[in-house]
């Protein structure tokens, strides 16, 4: 009971949901329509029932409703799948039993709709069956598309971090950061998953930039400062051609612009940035400051705070950063905070 709870209270009402509804009950509609059809069918003697200049004959009018109402429970399970199945079957038991009863009380007459009724019964089960077959080959094979695309962003994204042993993991912790800003921005499940993956990928630009200057510990000059500030670029003419994910390059292509527009490489501001970019911006702030680098130590979580408030509206997206400090109030980063 509590588990059918939960999975009502995760139901979203969307214009979608509230079609599928209403195609739902229709069917219901149009089903017993369809029964009542029969019944009238059934109860006529003889004659045509005249269409134009030709007609059809009352006879076969029950056959006819009897084969709709048949079209309406595959159509149930066709495009409801287990609700669909489990709303036919029960049609069908009841109409068996309704049936049976008529026979044994010697009405001869509804053993053709019995007969009827089990080869409906028969081809709801077989389309039921052969669509589950279906969905599971489909959900393997997805899931299979999935743990190689994990694997090979897994692996791209070792490589990026390899790259310095300072900033060994930043880009699982940048990942796992916009996961948790998205959730407190009331993200779903699918774009959150999707989030994570761009996260990971934001830095790939960084494989291009040459060791000696991504790991120097003194300032940097004018022209490599510039030659770090082109990963982003180079992040984005790596992955733009990539089609395993929508927006896969997004987050390394924009993740340094700034809310003011003041940032690189295009100068974008407020909402023309993604907000997958927005997020991971907030979120790559946040673990360069409490991580130690090759030109620093890491920061104290309290300044680090003070920093993304501080700069909330101007460097930061609003919402993300807000997102942060409060994730930051309720004690998630205090892990950080053990051992600084």
């Amino acid at each position: 009971m509590n588990k059918l709870i939960a999975r009502i209270k995760q139901i979203k009402v969307t214009p979608k949901f509230v079609l599928k509804v209403f195609f739902y009950l229709f069917l219901h509609f149009l089903y017993h329509l369809c029964e009542y059809g029969n019944q009238w069918a059934g109860n006529l003697k003889g004659g045509m029932w005249k269409i134009g200049d030709s007609g059809i004959p009352y006879a076969t009018l029950p056959g006819l409703f009897t084969a709709l109402c048949t079209l309406i429970l595959i159509a149930w399970v066709v495009f409801y799948g287990k609700m669909g199945y489990y709303t036919s079957i029960t049609i069908l038991i009841l109409r068996f039993i309704r049936l049976t009863i008529k026979i044994l009380n010697h009405h001869l007459s509804f053993l053709p709709g019995f007969f009827l009724g089990i080869t409906a019964f028969v081809a709801v089960v077989l389309i039921y069956q052969s669509n589950r077959q279906t969905i599971k080959t489909q959900q393997k094979y997805r899931k299979q598309v999935e743990d190689f695309t994990s694997s090979i962003i897994n692996a791209f994204t070792n490589c990026i971090d390899g790259k310095d042993s300072y900033t060994n993991g930043h880009s699982y912790r940048v990942a796992q950061y916009t996961v948790m800003i998205g959730k407190k921005l009331g993200l779903d499940q699918e774009t959150l998953d999707k989030y994570y993956n761009i996260g990971l990928l934001h830095d790939i630009g960084k494989i291009s930039i040459p060791d000696a200057i991504l790991t120097k510990p003194g300032k940097l000059t004018t022209e490599e400062f510039d030659i770090i500030k082109s990963h982003a670029q180079r992040g984005y003419e790596i992955l733009k051609d990539v089609k395993i994910q929508d927006d896969i390059a997004a987050g390394a292509h924009y993740h340094h612009e700034r809310f003011d527009g003041k940032g690189y490489p295009d100068g974008l501001a407020g909402k023309d940035i993604p907000q997958v970019a927005r997020i991971i911006a907030v979120a790559d702030a946040f673990d360069a400051m409490s991580s130690t680098r090759s030109y620093r130590k890491k920061l104290p979580l309290d300044f680090i705070a003070q920093e993304i408030e501080r700069y909330c509206g101007t460097q930061f997206d609003p919402d993300a950063a807000k997102a942060l400090l409060e994730l930051y109030h309720e004690g998630a980063f205090d892990n950080l905070k053990e051992s600084t």
